[in-house]
C-alpha cells in the first residue's frame, strides 16, 4: 500500500519484502539513504516501525519505506545496498532493541555496553539512573553575605 505523508510517497512493506523493495529503489536511482529511524507504539502489535527515507538526486524525489515489526522479528539489514545504513541500524538496535539480520557489526553505538534495556522504548523506566557528568563539587564554599537590616540585595 502506498500513501503520501508529508508530501513523500510512503509504502508499508513486510520485513521479508524489504530487501527486494530497497533493491528496486536503488535500481530506480534512489542512490542516497537520507535517514533510518524507528519509533515505538507499545499499545499496538507489532509495536515498532522502522522507517527508511531515500532520495533520488536526479529529480530531487524522496520515497519512504516503513517496516512494522515486533520484538522477536529481525529486520533484514540493508547495509549491502547502502553501506552507511550500518550506523543507523546500530542506533535503532541500541535505542529500541530492534535487531537486523545479517548486519556486519550489530552492537551498541550510543549507550555503554553494560547498559540494561533500550532507552527510547516507551516501557523503559524513567529516571533513577545515577549519571556522572564528570563535574566536581567546588573546592571551597563561600560564606553567605549578611546584609544590614533595611537594605536590599
Amino acid at each position: 500500500m502506498i500513501r503520501v505523508a508529508d508530501g513523500i510517497p510512503t509504502a508499508v512493506v513486510a520485513a521479508e519484502q524489504l530487501l527486494d523493495r530497497v533493491g528496486e529503489l536503488r535500481a530506480d536511482g534512489y542512490d542516497l539513504l537520507v535517514d533510518l529511524f524507528a519509533y515505538d507504539t507499545p499499545e499496538r502489535e507489532p509495536r515498532f516501525d522502522v522507517v527508511y527515507l531515500f532520495h533520488r538526486l536526479a529529480d530531487n524525489a524522496r520515497t519512504r519505506l516503513k517496516v512494522q515489526v515486533g520484538e522477536e522479528v529481525a529486520v533484514p539489514s540493508i547495509t549491502r545496498l547502502y553501506p552507511p545504513a550500518e550506523w543507523y541500524e546500530r542506533e535503532v538496535y541500541d535505542m529500541y532493541g530492534v535487531t537486523f539480520a545479517d548486519h556486519p557489526d550489530l552492537r551498541r553505538i550510543l549507550m555503554p555496553d553494560d547498559w540494561i534495556g533500550h532507552p527510547l522504548r516507551r516501557d523503559h523506566p524513567l529516571g533513577g539512573e545515577v549519571v556522572d557528568y564528570g563535574l566536581r563539587p567546588p573546592a571551597e564554599r563561600v560564606a553567605p553575605i549578611d546584609f544590614p537590616e533595611g537594605t536590599t540585595r
